[in-house]
């Protein structure tokens, strides 16, 4: 080697550099034609101007040149385009691509097929069986569940007993695991020998007339379904789910794995022992998963099977995680169109094959969908099968999805093959830190976009205990705590909305009148104010005929026991007693209720026994008497109540029915009445159960609610019993309505954890399972040494969001209890027994300072009720006695309904001014109550490894589903179910063995924040409003259309990770550069009028949580030029909140940014009550956009999601 070198170093050429030293002066820069052809004629000119002077375009000498310039232009282009097909990043021919990642270890996704669970709806069988009862079952169709038939599941179960293997009957299957919460059984159906388990059927898709096929499925090994390497065997499986929620759940029954497409085999030889060999398989759509090999014996027949196994290093197959006596191994290269190679070893790692080949590989659509459960049901398979008497039998099974498969997707693109292929090389193909749980699954799978790993820790504790999860997401929490704070506030909440069409009005009247009419406050608002009529007059006591469990039968009688008529049968006040109605039973004299409704001897107060019983009326029979006679003929009472009520139980009051429906004949005079531009009111008619119209001349539009004059046609300005109130400016109109809300919080001993979209089934009582909070007996009466008796029961409601997105966990929105699910309180006057807000109502309040956190927005901090002096009525009775007390002292004057500070100067004088700085609530502080929160059996988790990892995934198919549903206009589209744990598991549960031992993957979907549009919540909704260069002639509904594209473009979903926060200042900066020269200025308004300052400046996600636009083009609004007016929080609002509480709108200000694109500049615009918020605002504003630049570099962080481990 030394020689070798030495000489080259002495006797060779010239480098290659001086080869082109005879053409210094030659322009090798030149690469198009252009410049190739200038730069030669150029040359010729210089050294040549004599032999080559003939320079005109028709002289063969130019032709020449041509030819030269296009020659080298061609290889110029070549050179380059050869080169830019080296790198991964500048590569455009896919073959390229694949070859490229192929260097980095990276296989590039093909598509991936359908899959999923059937249930079996019916069952039957050719064979001759019959039942317990000795009846046939011969040809006899058995429906899972069927109501109609009583001996339904042994019938079913026979039936199926019959086509198992003879070691397997029902309770006694081949393999029994749980996952998700669900017991699952594997039993085998019997075949006969030799024949491939794969039934096919078709069915339509979209559009789409798709091939799919019932295969052998199994859990065995795993956490997730998989499907058996299909040979020729005499058994297939058929699985039992459980989830304990009956024989209708979707998950309870007998199911069989099914998949999309065609399972198609092959045959080769391979004669020659050679390394490293590769057999091309040209056959497009092969799916990514779906590929077995076998070695064929003499007779042809599969003899032993080779393992699949992805390739690690270089082009041999290395990696064996498999027994390290088989290395029969094989790996799937994917090519072009889906078009697969079979890569084998070089046998030091793996064998080299030699011999016959069969490959079973399946292929699909090739396309992304999703399949509903309407477009699989019914379906019907014949399954032949061999009985235990050794006889062909046939087995029809009726099949049907219960829930929507949307785990299918196209081929992997290209852009995606560039990015995931370096980011995959990093993590080596494993997940041990927090970076390669960020990465590999976003690499692993095609369908998932982004994806998010967080690290919890656990402290290896036996996994026979049941790990606490204090967050409350993962284990049920029961915590008793003596810091509670329980209180109701009474807003008015406001919309605005324009129309063109009746169809517009129409469509607001569902969408928003009767959205909010269905919310808790809106029937929390109805029994505060309406609340109960006195029936003591009638001296009415129940009659007991028949209990069940939880319901009674009966009617009402008299004092003399004559039944009486209820409803509409009758003009007493009984006429509200209806369907729906709430009733109030009291215990007659002497007697109190115990625990189980029972009257017992006993005075009111005893601990576990109370005097009052709240039912609701299920059912009535015509007039509730039978005419009179009492009992109907079938032995049962003509009125049905909700709960059991004893006999001679005293009838105190009823609360008429809650109507949430607008009647067609009310809805056409709204859309009437709006369509004149009207003034007008919608009231509730408690005698009718019925919403009405209230007239401009009847309306009294104060705040103050009264019943006084409800239903007053005088023409006098009267009624003020109005819900919803409708004012318009000519264009505009503007929609107040009532509402009232309870709200219980924890100083510091309680975290609260509530997911709305969760519903947890107990299989015990059949019932749903809420969340509660109760408050304990032993808590003392209002206004009394005496406690409660009983603990009294506040469901939970919906989590608070404050205007920068974040959740608070130590106060949560509660409702009246309604155990058994049936959709009526089951009592109305928990607040008012606990707080007893009327009696003393001065004293009944908790008090919060308010304050501007360092992001710019307002909180509330409770305040302990000994901190504040609320014993002196005015500030005249408080300058009294101010010298009693030292400086800082805050007191609360309940008849001026204002706050007061004290203060001492330099000359020592005491004196006291108002504040702003507190805000008061009626209700309750320094409750002992009971939180209890339920977490379903398929959120619990093993606690014996060391980590706990939750990976949030975010799959294309439901962003795809949920941006539809941001972006629809029509109210068609309904909000998307995020994918459950296990619907995640059986997807991607694969990625559990390339996890190490010590971890534990715990499945999430991601959640989505919409921004401003009316899906936002009522805090984030805000109309852009756009001032337009009166220069240029762009049409306003093209400025909307632009100004909606560029924000979508900017919250397009590469541009968003988890966690991140949005900044105002960014997307002006974005939109100025989109919409310039044609818009000078663009302006956010909050839709809530009560938001503060900055709330749109910055708004936080949660760290599972990702940002996503909701405006349509109904939230633009093309301006002239920006004034006062039109800085003022306006648009259609979707269940926000604005306070008319004094105390709270004396420290609430309202907020608007501008953006004037001519300079590209931001700046603030704050309406306040006082000119120092104003000033302190406007600081806020500074710091707030220098943020955002800061911010906006971090945002992009990388497409596998935050760093959160």
């Amino acid at each position: 080697m030394a020689a070798s070198t030495r000489q080259s170093n002495l006797f060779a050429a010239e480098d290659w550099k001086k080869v082109y030293e005879t053409f210094r002066e030659a322009d090798f820069q030149s690469y198009d034609y252009e410049t190739i052809r200038k730069s030669m004629v150029d040359y010729l000119r210089n050294y040549y101007p004599e032999d080559f002077n003939d320079f005109i375009e028709s002289s063969e000498y130019i032709a020449l040149i041509d030819l030269i310039a296009f020659l080298g232009q061609s290889l110029s282009f070549r050179s380059d385009l050869n080169a830019r097909e080296n790198f991964l990043e500048t590569a455009e021919r896919r073959d390229s691509i694949l070859r490229l990642a192929r260097m980095l270890n990276y296989y590039p996704k093909r598509q991936q097929i359908a899959r999923g669970l059937l249930k079996v709806a019916s069952v039957e069988t050719t064979e001759a069986i019959a039942d317990s009862n000795g009846n046939s079952l011969r040809d006899t169709e058995i429906v899972w569940g069927d109501p109609t038939n009583s001996d339904f599941l042994e019938q079913f179960t026979t039936v199926l007993n019959a086509s198992m293997v003879n070691t397997q009957q029902f309770g006694n299957p081949s393999l029994k695991t749980t996952v998700g919460g669900i017991n699952i059984e594997e039993y085998q159906l019997k075949l006969n020998p030799g024949t491939v388990p794969i039934y096919d059927f078709k069915t339509t898709v979209g559009t789409q007339n798709l091939d799919f096929e019932l295969v052998k499925g199994t859990y065995s090994g795993t956490d997730y379904l998989y499907e058996v390497a299909p040979q020729p065997s005499s058994t297939t499986n058929i699985l039992y789910r459980n989830d304990n929620r009956g024989f209708a759940s979707a998950n309870n029954g007998f199911f069989f794995y099914f998949k999309q497409g065609n399972l198609q085999s092959a045959d080769f030889n391979i004669g020659e022992k050679l390394p490293n060999r590769t057999v091309e398989l040209d056959i497009n759509n092969i799916d990514n998963n779906d590929v077995w090999l076998y070695q064929l014996d003499d007779a042809g027949r599969e003899s032993s099977r080779w393992e699949k196994v992805p390739a690690i290093s270089g082009n041999n197959v290395i990696y064996n995680s498999l027994s390290a006596n088989n290395k029969n191994l094989f790996t799937v290269r994917s090519r072009a169109n889906d078009q697969i190679s079979l890569v084998f070893g070089d046998d030091v790692f793996s064998n080299i094959p030699t011999g016959n080949f069969r490959v079973y590989f399946r292929t699909g659509a090739g396309t992304t969908y999703k399949i509903s459960p309407d477009e699989m049901q019914n379906l019907q398979l014949v399954i032949p099968y061999v009985s235990h008497s050794n006889q062909i039998e046939n087995l029809t099974i009726g099949l049907s999805l219960q829930s929507t498969v949307a785990n299918a997707s196209a081929r992997e693109n290209l852009r995606d093959v560039k990015l995931k292929a370096q980011q995959q090389y990093y993590t080596q193909d494993r997940m041990i830190t927090g970076e390669d749980y960020q990465i590999l699954p976003y690499t692993k799978f095609s369908n998932i976009i982004k994806s998010k790993a967080i690290n919890r820790t656990a402290s290896g504790i036996s996994r026979y205990l049941d790990v606490r999860d204090t967050t409350g997401k993962y284990s049920s929490t029961n915590i008793v705590a003596e810091d509670g704070i329980f209180y109701r506030t009474e807003d008015i909440q406001q919309f605005q909305f324009t129309f063109i069409t009746d169809s517009d009005i129409s469509n607001t009247i569902s969408q928003q009148v009767e959205k909010n009419i269905l919310k808790n406050e809106s029937l929390h608002f109805y029994l505060k104010n309406y609340g109960g009529i006195s029936v003591t007059g009638l001296s009415a006591s129940w009659n007991l005929t028949t209990t069940t469990s939880g319901t009674v039968t009966g009617y009402f009688k008299n004092d003399v026991n004559s039944p009486l008529k209820i409803g509409g049968f009758t003009s007493s006040n009984l006429k509200l007693a209806k369907v729906g109605a709430l009733l109030k039973f009291t215990a007659p004299s002497g007697k109190v209720f115990d625990v189980n409704n029972n009257l017992i001897t006993g005075t009111s107060g005893t601990i576990n026994t109370r005097n009052f019983i709240w039912a609701s009326i299920s059912s009535v029979v015509t007039d509730g008497t039978n005419q009179g006679v009492g009992n109907l003929e079938t032995g049962i009472g003509p009125v049905a109540l909700s709960e059991v009520i004893p006999q001679d139980a005293v009838l105190d009051q009823v609360i008429a029915p809650w109507n949430t429906a607008i009647g067609s004949t009310v809805r056409n005079s709204i859309i009437q009445a709006i369509g004149d531009f009207k003034t007008f009111s919608l009231r509730y008619d408690r005698d009718t159960q019925a919403w009405s119209i209230i007239d401009a001349l009847d309306l009294n539009q104060t705040t103050t609610f009264s019943l006084d004059y409800a239903g007053n046609t005088s023409n006098t300005n009267l009624d003020a019993s109005w819900f919803f109130k409708f004012t318009n400016d000519g264009s505009t109109y503007t929609v107040d309505f009532r509402s009232t809300s309870y709200v219980f919080e924890s100083k510091l001993e309680t975290r609260f954890y509530f997911d709305n979209d969760l519903k947890i089934f107990d299989p015990r009582t059949g019932k749903t399972i809420k969340d509660k909070v109760n408050i304990l007996k032993v808590n003392a009466l209002p206004d009394s040494v005496s406690s409660l008796a009983v603990d009294y029961a506040m469901q939970i409601d919906d989590v608070i969001t404050e205007t920068d997105g974040y959740t608070l966990t130590n106060r949560i929105k509660v409702t009246f209890p309604d155990i058994d699910s049936d959709g009526v309180v089951d009592n109305p006057e928990v607040f008012d027994i606990v707080v007893a807000p009327i009696t003393n109502a001065s004293t009944k309040v908790v008090f919060y300072q308010t304050s501007i956190s360092s992001g710019g927005y307002l909180t509330y901090t409770p305040v302990t009720t000994t901190s504040v002096e609320q014993r002196y009525a005015t500030q005249a009775a408080i300058n009294e006695v101010i010298a009693q007390f030292s400086s800082g002292q805050i007191f609360y004057a309940g008849t001026d309904d204002k706050f007061y500070i004290l203060s001492v100067d330099g000359a020592n004088v005491k004196s006291i001014a108002q504040t702003t700085d507190y805000i008061k609530r009626t209700g309750r502080s320094d409750l002992l109550f009971q939180y209890t929160h339920n977490s379903p059996n398929n959120r619990r988790i093993d606690p014996s490894p060391s980590n706990i990892v939750d990976l949030f995934l975010l799959t294309s198919q439901y962003n795809t589903d949920y941006r539809n549903y941001v972006t629809d206009i029509t109210g068609s589209i309904g909000k998307p179910t995020k994918p459950t744990t296990n619907e995640l598991r059986d997807q991607f549960g694969s990625l559990e063995q390339y996890k190490s031992v010590s971890d534990t993957i715990i499945f999430n979907s991601i959640s989505y924040r919409p921004l401003f549009g009316d899906k936002a919540d009522e805090e984030l909704q805000a109309t852009f409003k756009v001032v337009k260069n009166t220069s240029t002639l762009v049409s306003d509904s093209e400025i909307k259309e632009r100004t909606i594209g560029a924000i979508n473009d900017y919250f397009a979903i590469e541009n968003w990770d988890f966690g991140d926060s949005f900044f105002f200042s960014e997307l002006a900066a974005y939109l100025y550069n989109a919409l310039a020269p044609d818009v000078l200025s663009i302006v956010i308004v909050p839709k809530l009028a009560t938001s503060n300052f900055g709330s749109l400046f910055q708004i936080q996600s949660q760290r599972d949580e990702i940002l996503i636009n909701a405006a349509s083009v109904n939230d633009i609004e093309v301006i002239d030029v920006i004034t006062a007016n039109s800085l003022q929080a306006s648009g259609n609002v979707v269940n926000q909140t604005t306070t008319n509480l004094a105390a709270e709108s004396a420290s609430a200000s309202g907020t608007s940014t501008v953006v004037n694109t001519a300079t590209n500049t931001t700046t603030s615009t704050t309406t306040s009550s006082s000119s120092s918020s104003s000033s302190s605002s406007s600081s806020s504003s500074s710091s707030s956009s220098s943020s955002s630049s800061s911010s906006s570099s971090s945002s992009s962080s990388g497409s596998s999601g935050g760093y959160g481990y």
